[in-house]
């Protein structure tokens, strides 16, 4: 797109508006030079470009470095070390700099100044949030959405979310983060606009609702899943109050929304109460009759769901070519979201019926033994379950074996509810990485064994794909496989760095490979 630029001035002067403002040396520097670029990353920055001081791990050097790049100013925070300094200088000179208050607020209107808010303009927002199932329902509503798109001869929409990212040119692994950071997400926009899409669809994480990397978004419709206890701690969310309403700030910038009724009353009715007073339309879903759009009546396989809609005056057989009878509810979001925008039931049957969940329910088969391999993402407590539950329905009184790891440097609650939940659905264990990020891969073994019988666990593999392929060697003729918590990521987290790695369904198609 061709960027409006504006100058150092127009910033401040935004900023000062809003009360943002702390103070500026415009008196001693030009402020009045046009400001042609805009990053936090030292290493990305240009020429007259502006470069924002963010983080707390932020270091003078940071800045040099972006200053010797090209960079003509710089903003920081009140309170920081550059701050209290006197502004830097370059060439003898004083460099411009504005000193702010709450930098998350600040990022969000720069790049909304920056890029002139094009994708409000220009795309159909949509924006899912929950507790579990984000992925799948954007994935089911990406599907939905091109195949309208496509039968009008125009390019489908964008995708963010933990899986992959999609802005118009090759998709993306995505990489630890479910929604990008402020300037990150606005520029996948911007690209969704330059490559002709025609809307996007993304996850949006109750850190990204805490934390404002969403706020100048504007959506056409957004969707609440589900709400359990989850991401809290001093590193996430203090409690679950506060967990709950940064979920509930999506509806302040969504036109349309839909609900889950199958939410416990106490926490339904205030989701509703919260989402009538924001939005112009609401519509419910679930599988209660009153739902706007009921779903009932399923039958699935590992590889196909079947259920009955009940919505608009009409009954409706769906099929959705992804199994796992949990799937309803987020087969019935991406319909009341879908329907929502005006998107025909053609195009929706059509979408769903040919969609696909890259590390949702993945289904491989051991071809040398009688094991079918279920690759998922679960990750908590409420998916675990979820996914189970599932298991056990598809494959009544087969034996499960189990290969899963915790994120590292997050609470200890995921460690124990892990421990819980695989000593009362699985019959053996196998322990490995996910993430681990700095922390002590021996300590979370040790944290989650305390709530797991000796006899549970299988082996402790610190390398995930050494663990995957073992689980494929060992794993009993006739048993499940289950593995959870990676999906289709392509990543491990070691320390600071993200490791490329195999997918766990690359790994399988590899020990099957192997073993024709």
């Amino acid at each position: 797109m061709d960027l409006n630029f504006k100058t150092l001035k127009d910033y401040k002067d935004m900023l000062d508006s809003l009360g943002l403002l702390v103070s500026d040396n415009s008196s001693s520097a030009d402020f009045g030079i046009l400001i042609k670029g805009l990053t936090y990353n030292s290493k990305k920055a240009s020429e007259d470009g502006l470069f924002i001081c963010k983080g707390l791990n932020f270091r003078e050097e940071y800045l040099m470095e972006a200053l010797n790049l090209g960079a003509c100013a710089y903003i920081c925070e009140e309170g920081s070390l550059l701050a209290s300094k006197d502004a830097a200088k370059k060439e003898g000179h004083e460099v411009p700099r504005i000193i702010v208050r709450d930098m998350r607020m600040v990022l969000t209107k720069l790049g909304s100044m920056f890029y002139d808010d094009i994708w409000n303009e220009k795309l159909m927002l949509m924006g899912i949030t929950g507790t579990k199932g984000k992925s799948t329902t954007a994935c089911f509503v990406k599907a939905i959405m091109d195949e309208y798109y496509k039968a009008k001869g125009e390019p489908g929409i964008g995708f963010l979310s933990g899986i992959y990212t999609f802005d118009g040119g090759e998709p993306e692994t995505a990489r630890k983060i479910t929604t990008p950071e402020t300037l990150e997400l606005q520029e996948h926009l911007v690209r969704c606009v330059d490559n002709g899409l025609k809307g996007l669809v993304m996850e949006t994480s109750s850190q990204a609702l805490k934390y404002r990397r969403s706020d100048a978004l504007d959506y056409r419709v957004c969707a609440f899943l589900n709400i359990a206890e989850d991401h809290i701690s001093e590193r996430e969310h203090p409690t679950f109050e506060d967990y709950f309403e940064s979920k509930l700030k999506i509806f302040s910038q969504s036109r349309f929304a839909a609900i889950n009724c199958d939410i416990d009353e106490e926490h339904f009715s205030r989701i509703r109460e919260e989402a009538h007073k924001h939005c112009e339309k609401v519509l419910t879903f679930g599988e209660h009759p009153g739902a706007d759009y009921y779903g009932h009546s399923p039958s699935s396989t590992p590889a196909e769901l079947r259920f009955t809609l009940e919505a608009e005056g009409m009954s409706q057989e769906i099929i959705v070519s992804v199994g796992g009878y949990f799937n309803v509810s987020n087969a019935l979001a991406a319909i009341a979201m879908t329907r929502a925008v005006g998107v025909p039931f053609g195009y929706i049957l059509e979408g769903l019926a040919h969609v696909t969940v890259p590390g949702r329910m993945e289904l491989h088969h051991l071809e040398d033994k009688n094991v079918d391999v279920i690759v998922d993402y679960a990750h908590n407590k409420v998916s675990y379950e979820a996914l189970f539950n599932n298991v056990n329905e598809l494959y009544p009184g087969r034996k499960k074996m189990l290969v899963v790891a915790v994120v590292g440097n997050k609470a200890f609650n995921r460690r124990r509810e892990l421990g819980e939940v695989a000593q009362k659905y699985v019959d053996k264990v196998v322990l490995t990485e996910q993430d681990i990020g700095t922390d002590d891969i021996h300590q979370i073994w040790s944290d989650i064994r305390q709530f797991l019988s000796d006899d549970k666990v299988q082996a402790e593999i610190p390398i995930r794909r050494e663990a995957v392929y073992y689980a494929c060697e060992n794993v009993p003729d006739g048993w499940v496989l289950i593995l959870a918590g990676n999906g289709a990521e392509r990543f491990q987290k070691r320390g600071l760095v993200c490791v490329p790695e195999p997918t766990d369904g690359e790994v399988v198609e590899k020990y099957i490979e192997d073993h024709r």
